[in-house]
């Protein structure tokens, strides 16, 4: 899979309360940078529940939109250009949470001035997630994550997750949390990744002239879930948040995937924020013409509205 970053990019971010707490990914984080490279969390992984109420004024009912956009354009000697779109929603009422993101990226470069411009980044991805709040410590939910992904060889990808989470610190500026469950995931691959290509990434011919396949159209992937997260608000400026998965096929011991998420943010001047994000994401068995291992490192400066 290629995957590309460009920092730093400016996003505009759109709230429609003072101070959202927006579900964040496995991470656990608030991540506003983005490089044409924005990422839902909870994509083949868990994407982690709000905080537990610590007082009657947490638990009140919440209704939150943000929008952010960004994108990024270089003419002359390097000629680029990237564009990053996400809208993520959330409505609490009581112990019931219903939550909604959106998310698209879309990048191009040209290698020299007499080449075309080439595709580099291009997937579009979906979630939808409900959450109900057992006990103070105890939380439990259900996800459904799409995804198109031109580089991950993806027509679509499903992703169907059910877990629980338990919290152990669950101090306002100060979370420590683990998430175990079970994933459902359904592959439909594009024709361009399921057939066998040479060392120019021209297809391979059989002897009747028809393309070999390589792998199949379509794949169906159980798997055992394991997440831990940290988040430390460090001061009322800067803030630090990680979070590692593991992923293990329940149908093929050497199947698995893990993700590690990290992001560290600090408020410059009054709405103006810089976040820095590192991603990391590795599969052990994947199609045969996508790497094993992406990372996504971005820059970035926020601006909230309101």
């Amino acid at each position: 899979m290629i995957t590309a970053a460009i920092a730093p990019l400016f996003a505009l971010s759109l709230a429609l309360v003072e101070e959202p707490v927006v579900p964040a990914g496995s991470a656990g984080a608030q991540k506003p940078a983005s490089g044409g490279a924005t990422e839902i969390e909870g994509q083949g992984k868990f994407a982690t529940v709000t905080a537990p109420p610590e007082d009657e004024a947490a638990k009140q009912d919440v209704t939150e939109l943000t929008v952010t956009s960004g994108g990024l354009l270089s003419t002359g000697n390097a000629r680029a250009g990237a564009i990053t779109g996400a809208a993520n929603f959330r409505l609490r009422r009581e112990r019931h949470q219903v939550g909604a993101i959106f998310v698209g990226n879309y990048g191009a470069a040209a290698l020299s001035q007499e080449a075309g411009y080439d595709v580099n980044v291009a997937n579009i991805q979906g979630r939808a997630r409900y959450d109900v709040f057992i006990s103070d410590r105890w939380s439990a939910f259900l996800m459904a994550t799409g995804r198109n992904d031109r580089f991950q060889g993806l027509k679509f990808r499903l992703n169907v997750d059910p877990g629980i989470a338990f919290y152990i610190l669950t101090q306002k500026n100060h979370r420590l949390w683990t998430e175990l469950g079970y994933d459902l995931q359904y592959d439909l691959r594009t024709d361009d990744a399921i057939i066998q290509k040479d060392a120019n990434g021209d297809p391979v011919l059989n002897a009747d002239g028809q393309t070999i396949q390589v792998s199949d159209r379509s794949q169906v992937v159980h798997a055992a879930r394991l997440f831990a997260g940290y988040s430390n608000r460090l001061t009322e400026k800067v803030s630090f948040d990680t979070g590692v998965e593991y992923l293990q096929s329940i149908l093929e011991g050497k199947t698995f995937r893990l993700n590690w998420d990290n992001a560290v943010s600090t408020q410059l001047w009054g709405r103006l924020s810089l976040a820095v994000t590192f991603t990391l994401r590795y599969e052990n068995n994947p199609l045969p013409a996508v790497r094993r291992l992406d990372t996504i490192t971005a820059m970035n400066l926020v601006f909230r509205l309101l």
